[in-house]
């Protein structure tokens, strides 16, 4: 979960910000839409208990919804994002640059320029 105490900046991509099977199981969202927890494990290769425990605290954290479906008497959860991927990013962008912002003030306003003359 994107937790500024635990960003690790030298990791790759969604790395950064989620543990490697939360960004496996976001990614797979994204791409796919709702999912199951049988359905995430054959497209991530991640043990279902793996992923049944990550998507409990992607809901929790509010990155995930989950819904119960019955079929045939059996009940099964059924998750998608809650958030595209876009916009997950511009949250993330949003969390880290407030927290810069409060650290260190106009420093990072000045600093953060040189990126938009960059476009």
């Amino acid at each position: 979960m994107v937790k500024l105490d635990q960003i690790n900046i030298s990791n790759d991509g969604l790395t950064k910000f989620f543990s490697p099977i939360e960004a496996a199981i976001l990614r797979a969202l994204w791409s796919e839409g709702e999912m199951t927890t049988s359905e995430l494990t054959g497209k991530t290769n991640i043990p279902l208990t793996s992923v049944a425990g990550t998507l409990d605290r992607l809901v929790k954290a509010g990155y995930t919804t989950r819904r119960t479906e019955s079929i045939n008497g059996r009940v099964r959860y059924v998750y998608e994002p809650v958030l595209s991927e876009e916009e997950a990013a511009s949250e993330i962008t949003t969390k880290i640059l407030d927290s810069l912002v409060q650290a260190f003030g106009p420093l990072v306003v000045e600093n953060f320029s040189k990126y938009s003359d960059k476009k």
